[in-house]
């Protein structure tokens, strides 16, 4: 089985600075009141004490919020401040070290995205009854910059050249041929696949999905599979600013020819959403690359209904 096997970002080629992004299709924002406290009481301390804190009085607890800073922004300046790092970021990418271009592309690409971060804040963030100026704060802003600069894509239908990926120039492309390696970890011995065994980190979720994906190449849903382990196979993704790659845990050749990147996901953590969002942004590269055929990504949370899944993508035709 063939892969890209490292793509360590992307090719983007705006000439006439015209995006595209499917809001609906990125991960949603949910406020975090109780990670990330909105108020909080706290005792005023003057001078030195010493014992237990409730041996002193003197001093009552004050409520500490953040009305201040909810009367001192709007939610349009929020806006705009995350459609304006948006945009830095996406020139800096499609015109490294051309300031002129830059300068044009801002002015092109600003409206485009302040739209876009507008819809977002609108249809995709849940405040949980917080102030919508919460939505301010750095570890949320951080985060739906990533998610959005991952979701906007080169509008191909105005006329825009295609998102296409750069690969490692040592190892640009993997193979299931090349994984041999020693473990110590419990295996599971696998047909319908390349290799013979499955390396199990957990008790359960590793052989849930195998019995699950042997059974489906019995019923010729599945041509091929195999786990991702030393495969070198990654995805590029920014969490909070920072570069780091994610490792799907499946690759899945389907019997109409269709790849599968397959994500098990039981509970979800922090930078998950970051991790989803890069892999659809990957696909969408990958496949206007079109070398390696049709790619798809698939999150399962459940992997009893894996087969209904995967039969989904087995009724789209290969092209």
């Amino acid at each position: 089985m063939a892969l890209p096997r490292i793509v360590e970002g992307y090719v983007v080629n705006l000439k006439r600075d015209l995006i595209r992004c499917d809001v609906r299709q990125v991960e949603r924002t949910v406020l975090d009141p109780w990670n990330t406290p909105t108020a909080a009481f706290v005792r005023p301390q003057v001078g030195y004490q010493v014992g237990h804190p409730s041996a002193h009085g003197g001093f009552g607890f004050e409520l500490m919020d953040r009305q201040e800073y909810y009367d001192s922004v709007h939610p349009q300046t929020i806006a705009f401040e995350m459609a304006r790092e948006i945009v830095r970021i996406l020139t800096d990418v499609a015109h490294p070290g051309k300031e002129r271009l830059k300068s044009q592309s801002r002015g092109a690409l600003f409206p485009q995205v302040l739209i876009l971060v507008q819809d977002y804040i609108a249809t995709r963030v849940d405040y949980r009854g917080c102030h919508p100026c919460e939505v301010g704060l750095q570890t949320y802003t951080q985060r739906i910059i990533g998610l959005l600069v991952a979701g906007i894509l080169p509008d191909v239908e105005q006329g825009e050249a295609p998102l296409l990926p750069r690969l490692n120039r040592y190892k640009p492309i993997g193979s299931t041929g090349s994984v041999h390696f020693k473990t110590v970890k419990s295996v599971q011995v696998i047909q319908a696949s390349h290799l013979n065994f499955v390396a199990c980190d957990t008790n359960s979720w590793e052989q849930a999905a195998v019995f699950q994906l042997e059974k489906l190449a019995k019923d010729d849903l599945v041509l091929c599979y195999a786990r991702n382990d030393h495969l070198e196979f990654n995805i590029p993704y920014d969490f909070y600013g920072n570069p780091h790659v994610y490792e799907p845990d499946f690759i899945i050749k389907l019997t109409n020819r269709i790849n599968i990147i397959l994500e098990i996901k039981g509970q979800s953590r922090e930078e998950t959403d970051a991790k989803h969002q890069a892999a659809r942004r990957w696909i969408s590269a990958v496949n206007h690359w079109g070398k390696l055929g049709v790619w798809e990504f698939l999150v399962c949370r459940d992997s009893q209904l894996l087969g209904q899944e995967l039969a989904h993508f087995c009724s789209k035709p290969y092209s």
